[in-house]
């Protein structure tokens, strides 16, 4: 199953660590597979029935077995915390705040209103009615909504910052199309709260860096989901809002440069656009010493370059990415670039090469990326997308409708992600009509 593999537990991570989680919500076993399921059905990820998940809580409390990572997000998002904070247990690192469910997030500050209450139905993006509410973010039209307090707390930033970390942890499992309306959302409000409401000057540093998190991810799931002004106007946000952050700036021009080499495939203009956005993050990032962030800046620059088809520029970006991580993990490493891994970098080499013109090699690599066990479902489906993609281009058919089968029926299960089809379209384009392969696709994208 995709993404579920048997993959390893959290250092640190034991079964006592995890009861003491459950007890600090003073949840029973049962209301933890509760849980664990209502998180399950928001975010289109299939787990086991109620009583088969009983089960599996009371293995793993007692260190019978270890947590797939499809678990082990979904414990995150139930938490509303980063998935490294689960290691630390409830009295951990800034758990001095003791969040409710993240998910329903009570911080009285009209987030129910604001966001809606959307049932599983919605979980995909209906474009028409969602290009509406984007006009107002596009337009810059935000008016105070009803219900912002007239004063922020810390507590209040710290609640706002746990569901952009649950809102991360999900999108590595569903994509940006099942995260697109709650990211939004969330940054509608904190960017309200942060023109409208009254708070001291250092939470107000806070709130301003918690509101460029949250417009970067809201950002991230636009483009994921295909919207790329919205996505363009929301990665703006972010890295205008990082303010003297060189860490958000670095993320934010980042993200920047991430769509803008999506976008290269129709203007050769924007792959020089990533660059230079990545030139701006590595400025900002230049005196920290994060391996992981200079080899994520490291890693992109491959891509770009391999749509201006600059061999040497890719070489030696995917080898300084590879020395940045042989630098090991450094206390400096954000908790968001934790994606950053060998494998990750890999997938940039095997996308730049396909960007390059060089298909076979490409396919070559992503087989390699594939091989992986641990990666998260939507990045599965992303890189066998771009599998199928580099078959296609090489002149092998029947391989290239093996791997764009295995993709739709991540589709048509748990992964919601337009670029991921985005990827698959030239499989689509050279398949007759009536294909089995034509049909699942079209469906696939009318829904």
């Amino acid at each position: 199953m995709i993404g579920d593999a048997k993959v390893r537990a959290m250092p640190g991570f034991d079964g006592a660590t995890l009861r003491a989680w459950r007890r600090s919500r003073g949840w029973d076993v049962p209301e933890v597979a509760r849980q664990l399921r209502h998180a399950a059905r928001r975010t289109g990820v299939q787990v086991a029935n109620h009583a088969g998940l009983i089960r599996m809580i009371y293995a793993w409390e007692r260190g019978d077995h270890d947590l797939s990572e499809r678990y082990e997000l979904l414990y995150a998002a139930v938490r509303g915390v980063e998935p490294a904070r689960l290691t630390h247990g409830p009295a951990g690192p800034g758990a001095e705040h003791n969040l409710a469910q993240s998910q329903a997030l009570p911080l009285n500050l009209g987030l129910a209103d604001a966001m809606g209450t959307a049932g599983a139905e919605e979980d995909d993006v209906d474009r028409r009615e969602f290009g509406l509410a984007a006009i107002g973010l596009l337009a810059g039209t935000f008016m105070p909504p009803a219900g912002i307090p007239p004063t922020v707390a810390a507590g209040q930033v710290r609640e706002l910052r746990a569901a952009a970390a649950a809102i991360w942890a999900r999108d590595r499992l569903a994509g940006g199309n099942a995260q697109l309306r709650e990211a939004t959302g969330y940054y509608k409000m904190a960017r309200a709260v942060l023109d409208h409401s009254s708070y001291t000057s250092i939470v107000g540093a806070e709130l301003r860096a918690v509101t460029s998190e949250l417009a970067a991810c809201a950002g991230f799931a636009a483009y994921d989901a295909g919207y790329h002004q919205l996505a363009r106007t929301l990665l703006t946000e972010a890295a205008l809002l990082a303010a003297e952050d060189p860490l958000l700036s670095a993320r934010a021009y980042g993200l920047l440069a991430l769509q803008s080499n999506a976008l290269a495939v129709a203007s050769i203009g924007r792959a020089r656009e990533a660059l230079r956005f990545l030139d701006m993050a590595g400025a900002a990032a230049r005196h920290e010493p994060s391996p992981r962030i200079h080899a994520l800046i490291w890693m992109r620059r491959a891509t770009a370059s391999g749509m201006l088809h600059d061999d040497v520029t890719i070489r030696q970006a995917i080898a300084n990415a590879r020395r940045e991580l042989d630098r090991g993990d450094h206390p400096s490493d954000p908790q968001w670039a934790g994606f950053v891994d060998y494998t990750e970098v890999t997938a940039h080499e095997a996308m730049a090469r396909l960007n390059q013109g060089e298909p076979d090699r490409a396919a070559v690599v992503f087989r390699e990326v594939l091989r992986d066990a641990t990666l998260p479902p939507r990045n599965r489906a992303l890189y066998t997308a771009q599998l199928a993609a580099s078959l296609q281009a090489a002149g092998d058919r029947t391989e290239a409708i093996g791997a764009g089968l295995q993709v739709l029926a991540a589709v048509e299960d748990t992964v919601r992600s337009a670029r991921v089809l985005r990827e698959l379209r030239p499989v689509r384009q050279a398949t007759d009509p009536g294909d089995e392969f034509a049909a699942r696709y079209d469906a696939a994208l009318a829904s």
